[in-house]
This record gives structure tokens, C-alpha cells and sequence, in this order.
């Protein structure tokens, strides 16, 4: 293994503690620093590798650079019932995704379902972290966010929409039912991760800059990512987008900075956070018999070849986080020298 690709095992403390100075590096208000550390720790737990340590050298540049105003604070805009809207006011979307889930949380224990739209944010990363505490307080949970175009559209060959990810998270034992995924083939944080060690992608992926099928790394994170399934991911992200972009008010997807490539420019993305209260249909306690019920009746399913054992969605992650809780979290070295250069900055 060379120098470069070489991994470093860190303990949850020191990846928790590499983030807070990173980001105090910054001058990132408080909340904010606990809101991004946590958030990529949650990824590098879950194995979710693309959105946790690999994105800190991206936000740390993009908070110095404007991208995002590590001073900003989420303000309500208006709440009417169950229903929120927020301002993110440019701030890390981490943070704006934190509040929105924790004030959903609250209109879902007073009415029975809580919803909050907010704009003026910025990439939020992996939304299984946000949604997972929605089921961990009891609830049904639902996210999504919109994203700057990087993906064809169905039939297209110009990217013309995000990858605009969504999930899903369900109250369980011992640990939630969490489902979350990019509407597009991929996610472009994973290119960029590949980036690191690789120079070739699965076929399917992605589109070179004139919009022809390619397996170059070098040309996919020139060119264009294609959606999922086909016109089924595309239609996914176009629901996502009405669901964020054009019920919040905020910057419609086509019309949003790159992440990667504009840090100077705040991205403007939107968010959408629902959560219902499986208590007003059922106890909560026999939604979750129930749903350990289903988890076992799809689980018996005899494994196909090269698998051990058919999971739930989420169940790796859940596992994997457990065991890195104790044994550690293994990080490549490039990417702790790149956070280090950023912090000498």
C-alpha cells in the first residue's frame, strides 16, 4: 500500500475531535461545530465514508472562501400549525438540518406530524443522520434535499438536475430501519472519494463531458452523472425537487452553484424535513413488533449467490457502527494530511 493510500485507525474521540478544531479553524459558531462534527462522525461510523472526513477539506475551504458563512444561524420564517419554514441564511447545512429535524420533532409531538421546508442552505451530506434521529425519537421520518446539476436528465446529455438525495427512517429494535440514497447512479461525493485511489468506474455511471457513456473517473468528474434506474431516479428527482426547490422558495436546482467547484458561492439548497407520529394510528411499541414482524418475514428469504444472508436496509451500517465504536474507524492518511494542510491555512 503506498504512502498516499495508507490508513490511519483513529478513536470516535479523535475523529470528533479532529472535526471541531477543523471547523473552530473556520470560526464556525458552536452549535455549528457540533452540528458538522456530529453529522461526519455519523458517516464515518455508518461506513458512509463519501460524506464524512472526505468532505471536511471541501467545507473548510468553502467557509473561507464564502461559500458558507460559519456565523450564520437558521431563522424561522413563519409556522403555521404543523408546518415551518426556515432560513438558513447561507449556513453549513449540517447545521440548518439539525435544527430543522429537532423543530420538527417538536410540531410532531404537539400535533401528531411536523413538517419544515427551509432554503439558503448548503450540502447537508448523508440525510440517514438526520432521519435516524427522527425514528430514534419515535417518529416515521422523511428528507430530502436538492442539489446543484450534475446529473442528465432522462434522455438528456447535459446535466440539468442534482443528485438530490432522500430518506427514509422507521422506528426499531435494536436500532432503526434507516433508508437513504442519491436519485442519481451515483453520488458525485463517492467519484471524488474514488478519485483518491482509483482511475475507473462501473459502466452506467456517468457521462464524459460530450455526453457519452464513459468508465474514466477523470472524465465522469468532468462530465455528468445519470440517474438511477433510468427514468425511475429521474422522476425521484424531480419530486425531490418540488419537494425542496420549489416549495420552499428557494434556489431551484438547475440555478445552484456547484459544491466542489463555486466554493466562493453560497449553493442556496433547499430541504425538506416530515415526520409523523406512529402513535396517533398505532402504539408505538406495536408498530414496532410489527415492523420486526416484516423485518423477518423479508429476512428468511434464502440468500442468492455470493451473499450471506439477505439484511434490512441500514442493518450494515447499524453493525458496522457498533464495531467501530470500539475498535475504531479507519481513515486514509491523504485525507488527514489534506484537513491538516487546510488547518495551516
Amino acid at each position: 500500500m503506498s504512502e498516499t493510500n495508507s490508513i490511519v485507525n483513529l478513536s470516535v474521540a479523535n475523529v470528533a475531535d479532529l472535526c471541531r478544531r477543523a471547523l473552530r479553524h473556520v470560526n464556525a459558531i458552536p452549535a455549528a461545530v457540533e452540528a458538522v462534527s456530529d453529522a461526519l462522525l455519523w458517516c464515518e461510523l455508518h461506513g458512509v465514508t463519501s460524506h464524512g472526513l472526505n468532505m471536511l477539506p471541501t467545507y473548510m475551504e468553502r467557509a473561507l472562501s464564502g461559500g458558507i458563512d460559519p456565523q450564520a444561524e437558521p431563522q424561522v420564517v413563519t409556522q403555521r400549525g404543523a408546518v415551518m419554514r426556515l432560513d438558513g441564511c447561507g449556513c453549513f447545512g449540517q447545521y440548518i438540518a439539525a435544527v430543522a429535524v429537532t423543530q420538527t420533532i417538536t410540531l410532531t409531538k404537539e400535533h401528531g406530524v411536523g413538517l419544515v421546508s427551509n432554503f439558503n442552505g448548503n450540502h447537508a451530506g448523508a440525510l440517514g443522520c438526520f432521519t435516524q434521529r427522527l425514528a430514534e425519537a419515535g417518529l416515521l421520518g422523511f428528507m430530502a434535499h436538492n442539489a446543484n446539476p450534475a446529473v442528465a436528465p432522462f434522455g438528456g446529455r447535459k446535466a440539468a438536475i442534482g443528485t438530490n438525495p432522500l430518506s427514509f427512517a422507521f422506528p426499531g429494535d435494536p436500532f432503526p430501519l434507516v433508508v437513504d440514497l442519491a436519485t442519481s447512479a451515483t453520488a458525485k461525493g463517492k467519484l471524488y472519494e474514488l478519485a483518491r485511489s482509483g482511475d475507473q468506474i462501473p459502466p452506467g455511471l456517468a457521462l464524459d463531458g460530450n455526453g457519452e457513456p464513459t468508465t474514466s473517473l477523470a472524465e465522469a468528474l468532468k462530465g455528468i452523472l445519470l440517474p438511477l434506474g433510468g427514468p425511475k431516479g429521474y422522476s425521484l428527482a424531480v419530486a425531490v425537487e418540488m419537494l425542496t426547490g420549489v416549495l420552499s422558495g428557494g434556489a431551484l436546482g438547475p440555478d445552484v452553484p456547484s459544491f466542489h467547484k463555486a466554493p466562493h458561492k453560497p449553493q442556496g439548497v433547499s430541504m425538506l424535513v416530515l415526520a409523523i407520529d406512529p402513535a396517533g394510528i398505532l402504539p408505538l411499541e406495536e408498530f414496532k413488533v410489527r415492523a420486526a414482524l416484516l423485518a423477518q418475514k423479508i429476512t428468511a428469504t434464502p440468500p442468492a449467490q455470493g451473499f450471506n444472508a439477505v439484511q434490512m436496509p441500514g442493518e450494515r451500517e447499524a453493525h458496522l457502527a457498533q464495531t467501530r465504536l470500539t475498535e475504531g474507524i479507519p481513515v486514509k492518511k491523504s485525507i488527514l494530511d489534506e484537513i491538516n494542510a487546510h488547518m495551516e491555512k
